[in-house]
């Protein structure tokens, strides 16, 4: 037994470019008030919206608006584009994976027309959250801006 060894932290990357915003300002009260999990929320530059894990696709809503991630340590991460945007019946979302698909931190997940959400009149921020954080000690970023695939924006551990 090795008393000394210390556990791995677990890093989950930017899924996609923009600016942070703590999860308490997203525009919908299931996510600001973390009933959905803890996480972040980023005001997406383009739309694309990338694996932050290496993991497994384990849901994705019909609507292509929010999809399921179980990470190779455990971790269950939703992944939401958007308030209200299951509204939009999956107009404005393309999808690049399917359930069951096992994905690498930085791969292309889907895309969302950011330009059409907001002639909707959705707010488009795309939220992250930790499902099942399992009383694990997070670590957010103290960045205000991150680049999708480069920036570590949560550490679990």
């Amino acid at each position: 037994m090795n008393f000394f060894k210390r556990k791995k932290e677990k890093h989950l990357m930017a899924f996609t470019s923009g600016k942070i915003l703590p999860l308490k300002e997203v525009h919908d009260e299931m996510f600001s008030n973390a009933l959905v999990g803890e996480g972040i929320a980023i005001e997406s530059n383009d739309g694309k919206i990338y694996s932050p894990v290496d993991g497994e696709i384990t849901m994705i809503f019909p609507t292509k608006h929010a999809l399921g991630i179980k990470s190779v340590h455990g971790e269950e991460i939703l992944l939401h584009i958007g308030i209200d945007t299951v509204n939009l019946k999956g107009e404005g979302f393309t999808s690049y994976v399917e359930n069951g698909q096992k994905v690498s931190s930085g791969d292309l997940l889907l895309e969302a027309d950011l330009q059409l959400i907001k002639e909707k009149g959705f707010f488009t921020e795309a939220i992250l959250c930790i499902t099942d954080p399992k009383d694990l000690p997070l670590t957010f970023t103290s960045k205000t801006e991150v680049k999708a695939k480069e920036d570590e924006i949560i550490t679990i551990g």
